[in-house]
This record gives structure tokens, sequence and C-alpha cells, in this order.
């Protein structure tokens, strides 16, 4: 085992917040998921692995909360939506950590693509499915995200909780731009990029020095450009979503939202652009929507997106062959060697589910370029089936609070964090990502967290709207209030019926 400069320098950070400021634990968690290329630690031998910075927080948030999750200090409310989500969520990850340790036996031999082999590898040889210590690693992997987001979900109720999150994902944002400019400029300057530091992972094959069509590609802190566009799409529609609300002080988010645009035009990268496409045209379709309906342009959503082709167009303009670029990224890669070699694996997963006789070859047993397909291949029917019942309840929750809004923060904050959800959803959909990614755990549960607090802000004005209305006497009958009132009947634990 070695200890990288990344290791020396975050390990002893870590303890430190855990033991000096243990309620910071969250936001530095999330901080830590931009180094996603870097490791705190790197086992060697015949299988390597390498501890990212984000899962040896994660694995300190677990020692604080499961003793008070044993000792019943974590409770939710028995009405709350929130438990509902979190039950089914739980049998979610029991079946995930089930499914890694009894499919690739019960379906060993499998032709599958192996997850520690390249794309282009796997595209000539198909391994057969055995069981290895990567379904172990992911399995352990996926409680950790688990705890994670429970305790972000738990916290939602804190004061300045939230504010403290938003802040955190803005910083963080920052940070990797930073870094990505210090990168692209290092060739111009005659500087080394700081690899040994930033991609310090010896588990993963770094990419950070890959070049298209005659120029450096921005990867940042990430193993290669396609992650860090990933990233940088649902950062700078994150920033975007806060710049069209109108809240105060929001030049500091305008700032965001051009840097994070021509970053992530830096990333010639087909996933980021196609992501940040599709969702500005969303945006374009509800304000003409609003326009035909109630008679009133958005301007503010106008001139953000405008901004963003502006900031596109800049980045573009400095870039060398960016003609070249743009057909290469959006109308040749579906014909490269690449394009060619990633779409054949959303057939081989089919092929796996079916003769895993649809249960799934195991989380972590089967590489497919698309998070559908590798739920699909890897936790079979039972997989999509609950997946989709968590996405529906986010859904449902979203539009249930929408009728009643408590206030202008929480609303801004579930609305930016539910955009930079649903983007983060897409680019897993559009190139390969494995469901323990850490980035879709800390956005799911900003997102859960802030409907979570926006329930209870509810329920709360609600209440003490009922004690006017009774010390007044003028409840009529069939009156209704949004949401169920009856939370004084009692808590419940996330595990009790």
């Amino acid at each position: 085992m070695n200890i990288p400069a990344s290791g020396i320098i975050l390990i002893p950070l870590s303890i430190g917040i855990l033991v000096f400021a243990p309620s910071r634990l969250t936001e530095w968690a999330m901080f830590t998921t931009i180094f996603q290329a870097a490791a705190i630690a790197n086992l060697g031998g015949g299988f390597a692995i390498g501890v990212a910075p984000y899962f040896f927080v994660a694995l300190l948030v677990a020692v604080r909360l499961i003793p008070q999750w044993w000792s019943g200090c974590v409770r939710f409310d028995r009405n709350e939506p929130t438990l509902r989500h979190m039950r089914v969520l739980a049998l979610f990850v029991v079946w995930t950590v089930f499914s890694a340790f009894a499919s690739p036996v019960l379906f060993a031999g499998t032709a599958v693509d192996s997850p520690r082999k390249g794309v282009d590898q796997s595209f000539f040889s198909q391994m057969p499915l055995h069981w290895s210590f990567s379904n172990a690693g992911q399995a352990a992997y996926m409680l950790l995200n688990f705890i994670m987001l429970l305790q972000m979900v738990r916290m939602s109720r804190q004061a300045g909780y939230l504010e403290r999150l938003q802040r955190t994902f803005s910083w963080s944002g920052v940070c990797v731009v930073a870094i990505g400019a210090y990168q692209l400029l290092c060739p111009h300057l005659g500087l080394r990029f700081p690899a040994w530091l930033f991609n310090s992972n010896t588990a993963w094959a770094q990419a950070y020095e890959q070049t298209f069509s005659g120029i450096s590609r921005l990867s940042s802190t990430f193993v290669e450009p396609s992650d860090a566009a990933s990233f940088l799409s649902a950062w700078a529609l994150f920033e975007l979503t806060i710049v069209i609300s109108g809240t105060k002080n929001r030049g500091w988010h305008w700032l965001c939202v051009v840097a994070g645009t021509i970053a992530l035009v830096e990333t010639a990268s087909t996933t980021g652009y196609i992501t940040v496409a599709l969702m500005c045209t969303a945006i374009c379709i509800t304000t003409l929507k609003t326009v035909l309906t109630r008679g009133r342009l958005n301007l503010r959503a106008v001139l953000v997106v405008g901004i963003m082709a502006v900031g596109a167009i800049v980045a573009l303009a400095v870039m060398p062959s960016a003609q070249l670029v743009l057909n290469s990224v959006l109308f040749g890669k579906a014909s490269s060697a690449s394009g060619v070699h990633r779409m054949a694996t959303l057939g081989r997963a089919v092929e796996v589910f079916y003769n895993t006789l649809t249960l799934g070859a195991g989380l972590g047993s089967n590489r497919a370029m698309s998070l559908a397909f590798y739920v699909l291949s890897n936790l079979g029917l039972p997989g999509i089936i609950l997946l989709s019942c968590l996405l529906f309840q986010l859904s449902f929750q979203y539009l249930q609070l929408k009728r009643a809004w408590p206030c202008f923060a929480n609303r801004l904050f579930v609305q930016a964090a539910g955009t930079a959800y649903v983007a983060n959803l897409m680019a897993m959909v559009f190139s390969g990502a494995e469901v323990t990614t850490p980035r879709l755990w800390i956005l799911w549960g900003m997102l859960l967290a802030g409907l979570r607090q926006g329930w209870w802000l509810v329920v709360e004005t609600a209440g003490r709207q009922v004690i006017e209305l009774d010390a007044a006497s003028v409840i009529e009958p069939g009156d209704e209030l949004p949401f169920s009132l009856s939370h004084s009947q009692g808590h419940q634990g996330l595990g009790q019926a």
C-alpha cells in the first residue's frame, strides 16, 4: 500500500473535520467528489484498488451515523413522503448488494464486458462472468452512498444547511474550472500538469492528456474529459437556474455560468454538449409556453441562455479547428471506433439481461455505456422496477410541493438541485456510468433534502394557519389543507413498518 500526495493532504484534513467540525462532513464529502481521479491510498498487488477521497469521507460519516441509527436517533415522521422514498431506496440498495454477491455465482460463465477493461478492449474480447473483488467494492460503495444520502436528508431540517450545500456545490465547480484552466495553460507556459496530485488513483486508466483534432481536452480533476463534461453540465445548469430565479447578489452566479460553459466547450465531449443543449432547449420551450399562456416573458431566462451561447462561441473562437471539432463531436462520434464500441455495449447488455433470466449479472459485473443499460444488465428487472419507482416518487414529491411552495429560498434550492440532478441523469444515460457514481448520490441527496425541508415548512405553515383559524373560529366545513397534519401521531425509524 502506498499513500500518494493527495492522501497525505486529504487524510489529516478529513479527520480534522471529523473531530473539530463533524457537522461539515457532508459538505466536505460533496467537495471531494470533484477529485475523482485522485486517491488517498493505493493498494497494489494483482488486484489494484484505489480509495477515492469521497468514499473515505463517506466512511467517516458512517462512523458517526451508524451508532446514532442503531440507538434510534435517525427518525422520520410517519407521514413524510421522504420516509416512503427512503424505504424504497433501502430495498434498492439491498437488492444491489445481494446481486453483487449472488448473481456472479448463479450465472457464472455468462459472457460480459469486464468493468475493469476499457471499452475498446472488451469489444474484442468479452470475459466469462465470475465473482471478483470489483463486486464487493461496488457493494461497499453502494452502502456508503446510501449512508451519505441518509445523512444529508437527516440534516435537512437544520437551519442554513441547504444554503451550505448550495455554496459548497458552487465552489466545487469553481475549483474544477480553475484547475481545468491551469491544465489548458500548462502547455503554453511550459509547465507540467500535476497529475501526481490530481490523477493519483492507480485503479483508474487516467486519460488527462487526451487531444481532439489537435487541441488539448479539458479533464481537470477527473479521469477523462467526458467525466468532467458530465459534472460541468450539471454544475453550469445549477448556476443557470439560480440566475433565472432572480435571487439577489446573483452576479457571482452569472460568472459561474459563463465560466462553466467555456470549460464545458473545452472538454470537447459529446455528452456534455448534448446535455446542455437539451436542457437549454427545454428552458426556451418553457419560456415560450409562459409567453403564450400568461403573456409574460422571462427576460432573465432569455438573457442567461444567450450569455451561455456567447460563452460557447467565445470558447470555440479561440479553439483551433473549431468547425472540425464540432463536426467530429456532434456528427462524427457515432461512426468513430469509440462510438461503435460504446454502442456495442448496449446490445450486449440486453443479451446479458436475457442470459441471466432477467435478474442481471450482479452489481459491478458488466460494463454498459449508459445508465439504463447498466442497471438492466447488472441489476435486472428488479433493479429497473425499483429505480423507476424512485424516480416517480421524486417527481411526485416535487409536483406535490410545487402546489404550495413554502418559501423562495427552498424553491430556489429544489429547482436548482433538481435541474442538476436531471442533467446528471441525462449525461449518465448518454454515456457510461455506474450506479455507484458519487455525483449521482450527492445530487440525489441535495434534491431529497430540499424536498424534505419544503414538506416540513408547508406542514408547519399550515399548522400555524390552523391555530389562527381555530382561534378565530372561522374554519368552514370541507376546507382542505395541503399535506397531512397528523405528524403529531409519532415518528418512525427507517426500518419500521
